[in-house]
């Protein structure tokens, strides 16, 4: 049986918002230990440890394979359109080898904000890649599904989810 996911050093970030929580724990993709935000006005403690336990750190392999694919068609077109030095051996890189060249500090976690009951969580793991070191990276995520990677831009939850996700009462 395996053993369920604790985040250690869980706590208030930001005294001024008390709903406003990190905690460090493993992510299985990048085989690194990252920090984890969320607010608890969006999910408890443990329902945060159980999405990263059971999806993140648990992605199928057509997830992770998407999750590549679209880190390799992004750096393709970066590296096609500068003349910046890149490291040897980038160019081509293809398939799961890319993720070596990119690193993952950073996962917020979010609930969908136009319908409470969705019990599907999001999650933007930030980062940076090899090829884009200047703009930094976020891989979307709704649930398991990849939804985009590319430069960051900070959209937080609303990268994940637009009002017709609503519930449609």
């Amino acid at each position: 049986m395996t053993e369920r996911l604790h985040l250690e050093r869980v706590g208030v970030e930001d005294p001024i918002d008390e709903s406003s929580m990190s905690g460090f724990g493993l992510l299985a993709l990048f085989q690194c230990h990252v920090e984890y935000h969320f607010s608890t006005e969006d999910m408890s403690v443990e329902e945060a440890e159980i999405y990263i336990q059971n999806v993140l750190n648990h992605l199928p392999d057509e997830t992770i394979n998407e999750i590549c694919n679209k880190a390799c068609e992004w750096k393709n077109l970066k590296m096609s359109s500068d003349t910046a030095d890149y490291p040897s051996g980038l160019a081509e890189t293809y398939g799961r080898d890319i993720l070596a060249f990119m690193s993952v500090g950073d996962v917020e976690l979010y609930r969908n904000p136009y319908d409470r009951n969705d019990h599907t969580f999001g999650a933007i793991l930030s980062g940076g890649t090899e090829w884009d070191s200047e703009n930094g990276m976020e891989i979307v995520i709704r649930g398991s599904e990849v939804l985009e990677v590319r430069d960051y831009l900070g959209y937080g939850k609303f990268a994940i989810w637009n009002e017709s996700d609503g519930n449609e009462s």
